[in-house]
């Protein structure tokens, strides 16, 4: 068994030299505008909407995979509301299957002297990996454009103002997303992912032959035993970084069950990867009876 290990492994070293065919999957990201703050542009408004659609296109133009939160929620969530909580823009993400969640606010600034009053913008939010709830980093963008306003000005005077700029500030946002989150998917090797793997019906004994295998798998980091998980005598889950993609990780597990002899199904959902083994079932036979 050690030798067929040694030799998978030499094969698995020699893939990995020749390319980048384990990159992650490309993540699945959604913009979401989080306008609970009562200073906030609401997202009904048509200035919320300019800049969402220059980020939008900023991060398709470098190659990002973007959903549309409207397309992928019409039959599963109610349509239209305004000012939604953090909490919910994260169950909404969820929910789709996203991957990461750019979670952004817009607010509109004012800028006095003596003789002018000038509109502008900044937009505030962070990213989110959606499953391991990883924040992967802040971010804030002020607008360098300003629009003149009349005085006297009302609040929607200030946001029509904000809409002659809001073009020019969702490409700048758009543009240092796609940066930072650059730094994630291209970094060499591809991206890491923490990965949840639960095994059912695996002794402890499965267990340490299997996780021969969990090393030796395209991409690996490195794993753990998660600790808030209910770890018994045959369940048993870790938390698995590794940039293999979900369809090669599925693959391999299915490959080591059959070096393994056993017989089992697998499952994926997001990040998560379940092992089910079937268990053998025991054949239990009458004793031959004697003719009394």
């Amino acid at each position: 068994m050690k030798r067929v290990l040694q030799a998978w492994a030499m094969v698995l070293c020699i893939v990995c030299m020749a390319g980048s065919l384990m990159a992650a999957d490309l993540p699945r990201v959604m913009f979401l505008g989080e306008d609970d703050d009562r200073d906030a542009i609401p997202r009904n408004s048509r200035v919320h909407d300019r800049v969402l659609n220059a980020m939008v296109n900023e991060m398709l133009n470098q190659g990002f995979d973007v959903k549309d939160e409207t397309a992928m929620t019409l039959d599963t969530h109610i349509q239209g509301r305004k000012r939604r909580s953090d909490a919910e823009l994260i169950s909404i993400a969820k929910d789709a299957g996203m991957d990461v969640a750019v979670i952004f606010t817009i607010y509109p600034d004012l800028k006095k002297s003596y003789s002018t009053v000038k509109a502008s913008a900044r937009v505030t939010g962070r990213m989110l990996d959606v499953y391991s709830g990883s924040r992967m980093g802040n971010f804030e963008v002020e607008s360098q454009q300003y629009q003149p306003l009349q005085r006297p000005y009302s609040r929607n005077d200030i946001i029509e103002g904000v809409g002659k700029i809001a073009k020019l500030l969702g490409r700048d946002v758009g543009a240092e997303l796609a940066q930072r989150l650059a730094g994630y998917v291209d970094q060499e090797g591809g991206q890491l992912i923490e990965w949840t793997l639960i095994f059912d019906g695996f002794t402890a004994d499965d267990m340490m032959e299997m996780e021969d295998y969990l090393v030796i798998f395209s991409g690996y980091d490195s794993h753990r035993p998660k600790k808030n998980a209910l770890n018994t005598s045959t369940h048993h889950e870790y938390l698995y970084k590794s940039s293999i993609d979900s369809a090669k990780l599925k693959r391999n597990f299915t490959k080591a069950l059959k070096k393994m002899n056993m017989r089992g199904r697998v499952y994926t959902s997001g990040n998560e990867v379940k092992v089910v083994k079937s268990a053998k079932v025991r054949q239990r036979r009458v004793k031959k009876q004697s003719e009394w």
